[in-house]
C-alpha cells in the first residue's frame, strides 16, 4: 500500500486515525487560553523566516476557494489550490525531506534527498526521479505546508508593506503569535498575509492569504498535529518497493519539461519587472519579481498551446482583445489571475499567470506580441 514495505499499513491506520480524531480539534482548542508573550510583529516576522528550516514533522490541512478551471498538463497545480487537502510531513533540513499528499487511494509522495528529487504516485505505481533543480515550476504539496509558505511569501514583502500584530490563538494545541503583512502595492490582488507561529522559535504553524478587498482566506495552511524534533531518517528516506516502474526526467512538470525543450528565450525584464536569475536551458520559462506582484509566464508551444487555450475556452474564459492580431483569454479567481494570450500571426501561446490584475497582465501581453 505504500514505498515503505510493513511500515506503511501501520502508518496509514496512524493517519486515518489522526485524521477522525483532529477535525474538532481547531474550534475547542482555540477556546483555550494563549499564555505565551507575543514578541513585536516585526521581531517575529524575522524569527518566523528564520525558522521555517527548522526540523519537525506532522499533519497539514490545506483549504483553497480559487476555483481556477482544471487546464491540460496543470491539473495538479490547480487542484491544490482549491478544495482541501491533506499532507504529511517530515521535515529533517532543507535537502532531506519527504511530504507526502494523501489521497484516497494512497499518497502522491516528495522524497528530497542532497542529490535528487523523487516523486511516487501511488495510484500510478510510479516512481519518477527529477535531475537537477529548476530555477522555476509549478507548485505542488511541498509549497503549501504552513513553513514553506510563511518563507516565500515573507521574502516578497518589501520595506513599505504594513506588518501589524494579531491577537494570539491555538493552533495543533500550541501557543501562536500572529503577525499580518498588508501589501502596499496595489497592483497585487492580495490583501492579507497572515502567519501565526511559535512566539518562542517564530515556527509557523498556520498562513492565511485573503484576497485584496474580501474577508474570507482564499488559501489557509495550518498544523493540525506538530512535532518540533528532527524526524526518524527512515521516514524522512523510506525505500521503496522493489520493481516499481522508474523513470527519470529532467523537470518536476509538464510545463517545466516543455519549457527545457523551448529554445525561445524570454526577455529579462517585461512590464518593467526584472526576471528572476534563471539558467539557459529554461530562459524560456521564467518568473517577474515585484514584491507580492510577481508573475510567472511560460511559452506553450504548437498543438499544446492550442489545447489549453480551448479547454479555457470551453470552461467560460470571456475573450478579449489585445491589440491588433492579439486576443486573450482571461482566467479570474479571487486571488491569482491568468491570461493566455495568442497571436495568429504565429505561435506560441503564452501563459501569464501571478497574484495581478488585469492590467498588468494586459501589459506583459502587449510585451510578448508588440
Amino acid at each position: 500500500m505504500s514505498v515503505v514495505r510493513g511500515e506503511a499499513r501501520r502508518r496509514w491506520l496512524v493517519v486515518a486515525a489522526l485524521v477522525a480524531a483532529l477535525v474538532a480539534v481547531p474550534v475547542t482548542v482555540a477556546a483555550w487560553p494563549v499564555g505565551a508573550p507575543a514578541p513585536a510583529p516585526d521581531r517575529l516576522r524575522a524569527l518566523v523566516r528564520a525558522a521555517s528550516a527548522a526540523p519537525h514533522e506532522g499533519l497539514v490541512e490545506t483549504r483553497g476557494t480559487l476555483g481556477l478551471p482544471t487546464l491540460p498538463g496543470l491539473e495538479d497545480a490547480t487542484g491544490l489550490l482549491g478544495g482541501t487537502n491533506r499532507i504529511r510531513v517530515w521535515f529533517e533540513e532543507p535537502r532531506r525531506w519527504r511530504v507526502a499528499l494523501l489521497q484516497p487511494a494512497g499518497e502522491r509522495g516528495f522524497q528530497q534527498t542532497p542529490g535528487e528529487l523523487t516523486i511516487w504516485d501511488h495510484e500510478r505505481e510510479l516512481l519518477t526521479k527529477v535531475r537537477g533543480d529548476p530555477a522555476v515550476r509549478l507548485p505542488n504539496a511541498t509549497d503549501l505546508t504552513p513553513p514553506a509558505l510563511a518563507r516565500r511569501l515573507l521574502a516578497l514583502a518589501g520595506s513599505g508593506d504594513r506588518v501589524t500584530a494579531l491577537p494570539a490563538r491555538r493552533v495543533a494545541g500550541r501557543a501562536a503569535a500572529g503577525l499580518r503583512v498588508t501589501p502596499a502595492d496595489p497592483g497585487t490582488t492580495i490583501g492579507t498575509l497572515e502567519v501565526w507561529a511559535d512566539p518562542r522559535t517564530g515556527f509557523p504553524l498556520e498562513t492565511r492569504i485573503t484576497p485584496r478587498g474580501t474577508g474570507r482566506p482564499a488559501l489557509t495552511s495550518r498544523f493540525l498535529d506538530l512535532e518540533l524534533r528532527r524526524p526518524d531518517r527512515g521516514a524522512v528516506s523510506p525505500t521503496p518497493r522493489p520493481h516499481l516502474r522508474t523513470v527519470s526526467v529532467a523537470a518536476p512538470d509538464l510545463l517545466t519539461r516543455i519549457a527545457y525543450r523551448s529554445d525561445r528565450r524570454l526577455p529579462d525584464t517585461l512590464a518593467g519587472r526584472p526576471a528572476l536569475d534563471s539558467t539557459p536551458s529554461v530562459a524560456s520559462l521564467r518568473a517577474y519579481r515585484d514584491g507580492f506582484a510577481s508573475f510567472l509566464v511560460a511559452p506553450l508551444p504548437g498543438m499544446y498551446g492550442g489545447r489549453v487555450y480551448q479547454a479555457a475556452l470551453q470552461a467560460g474564459a470571456p475573450e478579449i482583445r489585445i491589440q491588433r492580431g492579439t486576443v486573450a483569454l482571461l482566467l479570474r479567481s479571487s486571488l491569482l489571475n491568468a491570461m493566455l494570450v495568442r497571436n495568429w500571426g504565429g505561435e506560441p501561446t503564452f501563459l501569464i499567470i501571478g497574484a495581478v490584475g488585469q492590467d498588468r497582465l494586459t501589459a506583459v501581453a502587449r510585451e510578448l506580441y508588440p
